[in-house]
C-alpha cells in the first residue's frame, strides 16, 4: 500500500497536470470567446444552425464508433502485477482504432442523402462529407493522445492542445471573416485541426504499436467492459445533443444557431473541466486504494464544483449584458438560456468526478442506468415543450436531465465506493445560486453587482476551512 507521501506526490502530479492544461487552454479559449462578435457578425443564425446541426451528428458518430474503448484504455492500463500491461493496451487499441476509423469513410457516398434528410436540400453535402472525414481522423489520433495522458506527459499533451487551439483560431478567422465561406467555415477548420493533432500526437509517442504486443484476450476483456457502455454513449448523446434536432425540426436552422451561441458560453467551463478531468483520470485510477485518497477526492470535487458554480452563477446573472456585448442583435434572445446551460454543464462535471466509484469497480451498467433515465426524461420533455416554448425549454430540460444524471450517478457510486463528497452542501449552494440568478436576471446592473458580491462572500465563508487547507497544501508543495 502506498504511503501518504506517495499519494501527495500523485496529487501534486494531478494538480500540476491540471494547471498546465488549464493555463494552456484558458488564454486561447478567452481569445476565441472574445472573437465571438466576429463570428456572429459574419455568420447568420441559419448558417450557424446548419454548422451546429452537422457537428451534432459528428458528436454522435465519434463516441459511438469509439465503443467505450477510451474508458477501457484507462481502466485496464494500470496493472501492478503486469509491467507490460500499458504497452499491450496501447498496441491492441491502436490497431482497433485504426480499423474503426475506416468505418466513417464507407459512408461518404451517403452525404447528399444525409444533407437532404436534415435540411431538405443536398447543398450541404460537402459539409457532411468533411464531418465524416473528421470522425475518421479523430479515431486515428485517439490512442496516441490517450497514451500521452496515461504516461502523465501532461506538458506535451497541453502543448498539442495549445498548438491546435491557435491553429483553430487562425483558421476560423480566415474562413469566417476573410474567405467568408459560411456554413463550411467551422467544419473545415475542425477537419484540418484533426489532421494536425494526428501528426503531432503520433510524433510525440516514440514507441509505435507493435503486432507482438497485440493481445486478443486483453481486447476481449476490454470489450466486455466497454461494449455495455455503448448504449450509455447513445443515451449521453440524447441527453446532451439531441435537442438540436428537435429544435431544428420544430423551430428551424436559425433557432439552432441562436441556441448554439448559448452552448458556446459553456466553453468557459470546459476549459476547467477538460483540464481537470484529463489529469484526474490517471490520478484517480492510480490512487483509489490509498488511505488518504477519499479525503483528496473530497477536496478536488468541492473546489472544482465551487469554481464551476461561481462561473455559472456569474454568467447566468449577467447573461443579458454579456450577450448584448458579445454578439449581434440577431442572437440577443440567447441570453435567456445561458443560466440553464451553464448550470447543466456544472452538474455534468460533478457527475463525471463522483462517477469514478462506478468505474473503479468496473460496473459500467450503473452508468448506463443513470444516463438512460436522464436522457429519456430529457427527450420526452423536449418533444413536449420545445414546440411551444422553443430554445428556452431545450435549455431547461437539459438542466433537468443533467441533474437527474448527477443524482443517480452519485447514488450508485456511493454504493460501490463510499466517499464523503459533501454533496448536500453543494446541492444547497447550487439551488441558491440558480434561484438568485433567475430572480435577478432582469434587474439593474448595480443591483446585480450587490447580489453577486453577497453570494461570493457567502460562499467563501461557508468554504473557508477548505480554502485554508488548500492554501496550506500548496505551501507544502512549494
Amino acid at each position: 500500500m502506498n504511503t501518504r507521501a506517495d499519494n501527495h506526490e500523485k496529487l501534486f502530479s494531478f494538480l500540476k497536470g491540471s494547471t498546465i492544461l488549464i493555463i494552456s487552454n484558458i488564454f486561447l479559449k478567452a481569445i476565441n470567446f472574445f472573437l465571438l462578435p466576429l463570428y456572429t457578425n459574419n455568420l447568420t443564425p441559419s448558417m450557424l444552425g446548419v454548422s451546429d446541426s452537422i457537428t451534432t451528428m459528428t458528436g454522435f458518430i465519434l463516441p459511438l464508433l469509439t465503443l467505450g474503448l477510451d474508458s477501457a484504455y484507462s481502466a485496464f492500463y494500470f496493472e501492478k502485477n503486469n509491467p507490460d500491461r500499458g504497452k499491450n493496451v496501447y498496441s491492441t487499441l491502436s490497431f482497433v482504432f485504426f480499423m474503426l476509423g475506416i468505418v466513417p469513410l464507407l459512408f461518404l457516398f451517403t452525404c447528399p442523402s444525409i444533407s437532404a434528410l436534415l435540411f431538405h436540400t443536398k447543398k450541404y453535402s460537402l459539409e457532411v462529407m468533411l464531418s465524416f472525414l473528421t470522425v475518421a481522423v479523430n479515431l486515428w489520433f485517439l490512442p496516441y493522445s490517450l497514451e500521452i495522458r496515461l504516461k502523465n506527459r501532461i506538458l506535451a499533451f497541453g502543448m498539442v492542445n495549445m498548438i491546435a487551439s491557435v491553429s483553430m483560431l487562425m483558421l476560423n478567422i480566415l474562413f469566417v471573416s476573410v474567405l467568408k465561406i459560411g456554413e463550411l467555415s467551422l467544419i473545415l477548420s475542425a477537419m484540418i485541426i484533426g489532421i494536425e493533432q494526428l501528426i503531432l500526437f503520433s510524433s510525440i509517442v516514440k514507441s509505435k504499436p507493435k503486432r507482438r504486443d497485440f493481445k486478443l484476450d486483453l481486447l476481449k476483456d476490454m470489450l466486455r467492459f466497454s461494449v455495455p457502455m455503448v448504449p450509455s454513449v447513445i443515451m449521453m448523446w440524447v441527453l446532451s445533443l439531441s435537442d438540436r434536432y428537435v429544435i431544428l425540426y420544430f423551430c428551424g436552422e436559425a433557432a439552432v444557431g441562436i441556441y448554439g451561441i448559448g452552448l458556446r458560453f459553456t466553453h468557459l467551463l470546459n476549459v476547467i473541466v477538460n483540464g481537470i478531468s484529463t489529469a484526474y483520470t490517471t490520478y484517480a485510477f492510480s490512487s483509489h486504494e490509498d488511505q488518504s485518497a477519499k479525503e483528496q477526492y473530497y477536496y478536488i470535487f468541492n473546489i472544482t464544483s465551487i469554481v464551476l458554480l461561481l462561473i455559472s452563477f456569474t454568467t447566468g446573472l449577467y447573461g443579458k449584458e454579456i450577450i448584448s456585448l458579445m454578439t449581434e442583435k440577431a442572437y440577443l434572445s440567447s441570453y435567456r438560456i445561458l443560466r440553464d446551460m451553464m448550470f447543466a454543464q456544472s452538474f455534468y462535471a460533478m457527475s463525471t468526478i463522483i462517477s469514478y466509484g462506478i468505474f473503479f469497480e468496473k460496473k459500467s451498467v450503473y452508468s448506463l442506468i443513470a444516463v438512460s433515465f436522464a436522457s429519456i426524461t430529457n427527450l420526452l420533455l423536449n418533444l413536449a415543450l420545445i414546440p411551444k416554448y422553443g430554445i428556452d425549454a431545450a435549455a431547461a430540460t437539459t438542466l433537468i436531465g443533467y441533474l437527474i444524471h448527477l443524482t443517480i450517478s452519485y447514488y450508485y457510486s456511493e454504493r460501490l465506493y463510499p466517499c464523503n463528497y459533501g454533496i448536500k452542501r453543494i446541492g444547497v449552494i447550487s439551488f441558491l445560486m440558480y434561484i438568485i440568478s433567475l430572480l435577478f436576471l432582469e434587474k439593474a446592473f448595480l443591483i446585480k453587482t450587490f447580489v453577486w458580491v453577497f453570494v461570493l462572500g457567502l460562499v467563501f465563508y461557508l468554504y473557508r476551512n477548505l480554502l485554508y487547507k488548500l492554501i496550506s497544501f500548496i505551501r507544502q508543495l512549494t
